[in-house]
Parts: structure tokens; C-alpha cells; sequence
């Protein structure tokens, strides 16, 4: 690759990973009802409108840049396109109020993407390659946007996970919501009782009743 498509390239994709984060940050404010909203959702959205900065400060610090420069944010930036991507995806899934339940949607988006599949993962993925730029080129960003970043970080990084260790390789049947699940996973007949009273199961004739008895007469 030539220093000039390396050079068209960084900026590319610095515009095309606000695009993503933009369009993302829209799919969160349309939503009405938040009910079901796994909590790291909405912590996590909070973070897009600063990364959408940080990202605009990177793409005026690369346009007169030189090419090595330029060439030096790649890797970086596709690390980032990549999570900011997932994150989209994410988004898209789980914030609509039709469907399966918010929760369920989540856990089975997640696990397409793998163990970084979590929301909070992939928004602190984001920042810690924004951070990483900015160590490496101090001049990308204000000091002041720079303790902001610091400080995203350090917050997304104390959230609790939104998704148990191994998420990503248990059974499509795993259930984290409310209300029962009955799974049968083998041969044979599955009988549930999920409300209250009685149930009776058993081979051939079944005769259920009451037997009223009473005292005898003296």
C-alpha cells in the first residue's frame, strides 16, 4: 500500500467509524420505552457522543498529517471499526420493543460476536483505542478531552459484566429472564406444571377425583 492510499484510507475510515457511531447513538435516542434495557445500555450510550468528538479531533489532526502518520492509525482504527460495527449491531437488536424480550435478544447478539460481545466490552474497546492514539499522539485531542477519556474509561471499566463468564458458549437455551423455561433436550414425553395446582402424569388410564369420606354412623 503507498503512502497515499494509506493516507485516503485513515481518513476513510475515521469517517466511516463516526458514521457508525452516529447512526448508533440514533438508534438509542429513538427509543421510547426503555423498559427491559439491560442498565450497561444506557451507560454505555452515554459514552457515544464523546467518542464521536474524540474521532472528529482525529480526523482534523490526520487530514494535513504526513503520510507515516497516517499510516500509523490503521491498525488502530480497524480495531475500532470493527467493535464500533458489533456495537451497531447490537443496538439495532436489542433496542426495538417488538420481538423477543430486550434481554433475550441481547444474550443471543452477544453471542455471535464471542466473549467481547458484551456492550460494555466493545464501548471500552473503543475507548482504549481512542486512548491508545492519544498516548501515542499527544497532539490528537485537548486536554481536557483527554481527562474525559480517562475518565470513560475508568467508569465503563467498573461496570458490572451484563452478561454471566462464558456467555458466549452456552446453549441457545440458557434462560436469564423472568418466568419459567422447561427444556427437553432428550427422548420421551416432557410434562410441565408452571402455575399452581396439581398435575398428574402417569401411563395407561388416569382416574382423578375427589373421595369424600366420612364418619361411621354409630
Amino acid at each position: 500500500m503507498s503512502g497515499i492510499e494509506a493516507a485516503g484510507l485513515a481518513l476513510g475510515m475515521i469517517s466511516a467509524i463516526i458514521s457508525i457511531i452516529d447512526a448508533t447513538n440514533q438508534v438509542y435516542k429513538a427509543v421510547k420505552d426503555e423498559a427491559g434495557l439491560p442498565t450497561n445500555f444506557k451507560k454505555s450510550a452515554t459514552k457515544l457522543p464523546l467518542i464521536s468528538k474524540l474521532l472528529e479531533d482525529a480526523e482534523r489532526y490526520v487530514e494535513p498529517a504526513n503520510e507515516s502518520i497516517k499510516t500509523a492509525f490503521i491498525p488502530t482504527l480497524e480495531d475500532c471499526k470493527i467493535q464500533a460495527t458489533q456495537l451497531q449491531a447490537l443496538f439495532e437488536k436489542v433496542m426495538p420493543e417488538e420481538g423477543d424480550s430486550r434481554w433475550d435478544r441481547y444474550m443471543k447478539a452477544a453471542r455471535t460476536i464471542g466473549k467481547g460481545g458484551r456492550v460494555e466490552n466493545l464501548v471500552g474497546g473503543i475507548l482504549g483505542d481512542l486512548q491508545l492514539l492519544a498516548i501515542r499522539f499527544p497532539e490528537v485531542t485537548t486536554p481536557r478531552e483527554k481527562e474525559q477519556l480517562a475518565k470513560a474509561v475508568e467508569e465503563v471499566t467498573k461496570m458490572e459484566p451484563s452478561l454471566p463468564d462464558g456467555f458466549e458458549q452456552m446453549p441457545a437455551y440458557a434462560h436469564y429472564g423472568n418466568g419459567a423455561q422447561n427444556n427437553n433436550i432428550g427422548g420421551g414425553t416432557q410434562n410441565n406444571n408452571n402455575s399452581t395446582g396439581n398435575q398428574n402424569n402417569g401411563p395407561g388410564q388416569m382416574f382423578i377425583g375427589t373421595n369424600h369420606i366420612g364418619m361411621p354412623k354409630s
